[in-house]
């Protein structure tokens, strides 16, 4: 039987995520020999005239209290002063939850990350594994910061001790630690 682990009240959970990113992209931006930053004019992604930050060598760090519950690094991340999303190249993610087990990394060759929320859409290249060791692929995930939630509707392949499984999809449960693969489901098992 799973037992869930009691959960923070909403109003307690997200204090400093949005300041500990404006205050790490102004930092980033501040310093040039760790990064290089730029504004530009104009924003080609929306057509706005506000102008937006570039930085190279880019980490961005979530975090509630103590704890970092988020960490990407990017080779170049762009950021609007005026939105909530910042979009990154080449990164590596690490999500941590309440307890250091209940975690996943992951790469992929960009992502966009919505600043206020720490959701994030990572898509070309992903690769990640889970807290229990399983290694997954596919062309595009999205996390749920809120729920818990790493997830896709993309063709995934997920190894583990126990063999290969291919899926539709699949949905990662990180507080129950708990990997479930969607649709046409093949297994190759390790001998």
């Amino acid at each position: 039987m799973i037992v869930p682990r009691p959960r923070k009240p909403k109003h307690l959970r997200r204090p400093a995520a949005r300041f500990t990113a404006l205050a790490l992209l102004v930092a980033v931006g501040a310093w040039l020999p760790l990064a290089a930053a730029s504004e530009t004019p104009k924003d080609s992604r929306n057509g706005s005239d506000a102008p937006e930050l570039r930085a190279t060598g880019m980490t961005f760090i979530g975090s509630r209290g103590a704890n970092s519950e988020l960490v990407l690094r990017s080779q170049t991340a762009t950021f609007g002063p005026d939105r909530e999303v910042a979009h990154l190249e080449v990164v590596h993610a690490l999500v941590t939850e309440d307890d250091a087990a209940d975690s996943f990394e992951m790469t992929c060759d960009r992502a966009d990350l919505n600043v206020e929320t720490n959701d994030f859409r990572a898509e070309g290249r992903v690769r990640g594994t889970t807290a229990d060791g399983q290694e997954y692929a596919a062309p595009w995930v999205e996390y749920d910061h809120e729920a818990g939630l790493l997830y896709t509707s993309a063709p995934v392949v997920m190894v583990d001790k126990t063999g290969t499984f291919r899926g539709d999809g699949f949905r990662y449960h990180v507080h129950d630690r708990r990997f479930q693969l969607l649709g046409n489901v093949s297994v190759e098992q390790t001998p």
